[in-house]
């Protein structure tokens, strides 16, 4: 009999994301699979990790020193039959296809996997925005959110201060979020919307000024470095993987001889291409962002504005009276994945029945689950399924550096 249970995340009363983990009552080892909501019916695969990767050539640290715009191969996640030959077309993902056995034609060299740290500390501080040590600097970036469908269901803005990591000013403006939220000494300040920015909200920031946030977040890792021909151009990859069985790969790849990254499968279903790169302070941005998901658009983003801020006005990071304190409330609605799991031991009458079963949990600061309220399903599953998810344990969850309690809702289901 195949259990399995799925971790959703919700704002509100909408669903927003699915994780389903798909095991055997007794065994200790487990696929996690990786569904995107309303878009795929049924999908399984196993989540690839990161491992480490020596850094090539570099940009020269000089502003100056800008890539020609005019020079720049175009990555696109498309059919390399509908594509033109100066582009690079990447296949759509719309399908796993896990091989034990590693290509004759294009074989992977194995990397050291127990530097995580360094290759993340390298990669960070070459592409993106997310490092300590850059000058404070403005961004405005525009999106589009599409659904299954190709409708653009979603177009906002968001601008952002940054002086350091704990002094900022970000705002959403949008058609279903409206709010700003300033970072000071004494904590975080919320004006406007109170409720958390969405995964797809939090993927626009992520993925112009941390592109490397999903590596950062996987453990477990062995890695393989491998050239990627798309056509008649080449990308140097980092495929990650799972230690200890089969594994799909995620990928970050980079143009050939540099640092440049232009491509990233990332979680689940997503493809991320990065276009019209730019040097600013030493680091490579992508001033065009594509994200598809299943082979079909989820985000387009474009940089309006990257300027360097010469000098800092304090007003500019000065919450209003009227601005909400978050120090020390409940984080609400972020998507959270468990580090640790327990499986449930269904009554005996149950067994062979398909059900589902919802709860409300929260995640302590120490990543622990402190509190499991079943809330639909059958009843006599209600207990079972409370003390499998008092077991499960989660990265803690930070803001501005501090761990706080998280609320959230979760699913366990027997099929």
């Amino acid at each position: 009999m195949k259990s399995n249970f799925k971790l959703k995340g919700f704002m509100g009363s909408n669903e927003f994301a699915i994780m389903t983990y798909d095991l055997k009552i007794g065994d200790n080892s487990f696929l996690p699979v990786i569904t995107a909501a309303k878009r795929i019916a049924c999908v399984s695969l196993v989540v690839a990790l990161l491992g480490g990767w020596s850094i090539g050539k570099v940009y020269a640290q000089d502003d100056a020193a800008k890539p020609d715009h005019t020079k720049q191969i175009r990555v696109v996640v498309a059919p390399p039959d509908k594509s033109p030959g100066d582009v690079i077309a990447i296949p759509p993902f719309t399908s796993w296809t896990v091989s034990m056995e590693r290509s004759a034609e294009n074989p992977k060299e194995p990397l050291n996997s127990g530097d995580v740290a360094e290759w993340l500390h390298k990669v960070s501080n070459l592409n993106g925005l997310q490092t300590t040590d850059i000058q404070p600097w403005h961004i405005v970036i525009t999106y589009d959110q599409f659904d299954e469908d190709g409708d653009n269901v979603h177009s906002g803005v968001v601008d952002e201060l940054w002086a350091n990591p704990k002094k900022y000013k970000i705002s959403y403006k949008s058609d279903n979020l409206n709010q700003t939220d300033y970072a000071t000494e004494q904590g975080l300040f919320r004006l406007g919307d109170q409720r958390w920015p969405n995964p797809a909200e939090m993927q626009v920031r992520a993925e112009i000024i941390d592109p490397f946030s999903f590596a950062s977040k996987l453990r477990g890792l062995t890695s393989s470095s491998e050239e990627n021909t798309f056509g008649t151009h080449t990308l140097h990859c980092v495929a990650f993987k799972k230690t200890g069985g089969i594994s799909v790969s995620n990928q970050y790849c980079f143009e050939q001889g540099a640092s440049v990254l232009r491509y990233v499968r990332g979680q689940g279903w997503d493809q991320t291409a990065y276009n019209d790169i730019i040097l600013f302070n030493g680091r490579n941005v992508a001033q065009q962002v594509d994200v598809t998901n299943g082979g079909k658009p989820f985000l387009k983003l474009t940089v309006k504005t990257l300027e360097p801020i010469t000098q800092l006005d304090e007003k500019d990071f000065t919450p209003p009276d009227n601005a909400v304190s978050l120090i020390g409330k409940r984080v609400t609605g972020v998507p959270r994945q468990p580090v640790k799991i327990s499986f449930p031991e269904w009554p005996e009458s149950l067994r062979q029945q398909h059900f589902i079963i919802g709860l409300q949990i929260v995640i302590g600061k120490d990543g622990h689950v402190v509190s499991a309220q079943a809330v639909s399903g059958p009843s006599d599953a209600y207990k079972a399924a409370e003390n499998a998810v008092r077991k499960w344990v989660f990265e803690p969850y930070l803001v501005l550096g501090e761990p706080s309690e998280v609320e959230t809702k979760v699913q366990l289901s027997n099929q």
